[in-house]
């Protein structure tokens, strides 16, 4: 299995468990990071599974964060290792904050 096939299976098997430790969702997005930096490469069926699980990744969005908050500051950590802004799931903290105005 290549390496890009392998990083998706973690990713997409990994999201369905928001219930784990701060530590093993920044490894969740740590991947998902590397995805995209090869995301060219996916088949449209990897594809298809990838816009799955980030679908699943936005419904947990507050779930997640709180894991990571136990552990790190997020705005810190995205500084600290220059997250560009295209990598939207590092953003967790906006993310939940806009699924609150939209309700």
């Amino acid at each position: 299995m290549s390496e890009l096939k392998e990083l998706l299976r973690h990713y997409t098997e990994g999201i369905y468990h928001p219930d784990v430790s701060g530590f093993e969702i920044l490894e969740l997005l740590d991947i998902r990071s590397e995805i995209a930096r090869k995301e060219t490469e996916l088949s449209l069926e990897e594809r298809g599974k990838l816009e799955t699980a980030d679908g699943v990744f936005l419904k947990n969005d507050a779930k997640l964060l709180t894991a990571i908050s136990e552990i790190t500051d997020l705005a810190e950590m995205r500084e600290r290792t220059s997250v560009p802004p295209s990598h939207w799931w590092w953003y967790l903290e906006k993310l939940a904050y806009a699924e609150k105005i939209t309700i």
